[in-house]
């Protein structure tokens, strides 16, 4: 008897329990729907504010450029890195046609110093084919040094290019991802707001 004594009393508190609770739970969903009389619970701030929405962006935005001039400056760097290097390759060849052309101006200067006519005429004559050999051997390393090394510039510039356009790609991408999360953090702060 007693055994059930003390199971109809807890079983009352626990009535109880649940009684208070559901009320507590009306007088919530009550408070929230804007009844006169009810408690206001307070609404959860957001964990952003329009200022530090537009911090974040303004950062994002700062880090974007940074980038950008990070990765610009970097295909400029190689692109000039390229560059010495061939000019380095091509200092052999330069010297080659003006050793050359030194020869060129000099069997012409040991004509000069003949007077004889006939001697000169026979220097001139002598050094002028052998000269003739040389300015074709100059003429034929020129232009093939040219050609290459017109084709090895616009390669560079092409990788260059092609560099900083994908730096630019990074960049607008990098800008319109800071946009939209500007956008989404003014969102929900103007939903919590409302």
């Amino acid at each position: 008897m007693e055994a059930l004594q003390k199971f109809a009393r807890t079983e009352t508190s626990c009535r109880l329990c649940w009684v208070l609770t559901i009320l507590l739970l009306s007088l919530y969903l009550g408070s929230s729907e804007g009844e006169e009389g009810l408690v206001d619970l307070p609404t959860p701030e957001p964990d952003l504010t329009i200022d530090e929405c537009h911090d974040e962006f303004t950062i994002a935005c700062a880090n974007a450029s940074q980038i950008f001039s990070d990765s610009y400056d970097l295909c400029e760097l190689n692109a000039n890195e390229t560059i010495v290097n061939l000019d380095v390759d091509v200092e052999l060849e330069r010297l080659q046609i003006e050793l050359g052309s030194s020869a060129v101006c000099g069997n012409m200067q040991i004509c000069d110093t003949l007077d004889d006519d006939l001697e000169y005429f026979k220097c001139i004559n002598e050094n002028g084919t052998r000269n003739l050999d040389i300015l074709t051997e100059i003429n034929y390393n020129a232009t093939h040094a040219h050609t290459r090394l017109r084709e090895d510039y616009d390669a560079v510039h092409r990788t260059f290019l092609l560099c900083s356009l994908d730096a630019q790609k990074n960049y607008m991408d990098n800008l319109r991802k800071a946009h939209k999360e500007l956008t989404k953090c003014r969102s929900e702060i103007d939903e919590l707001s409302e």
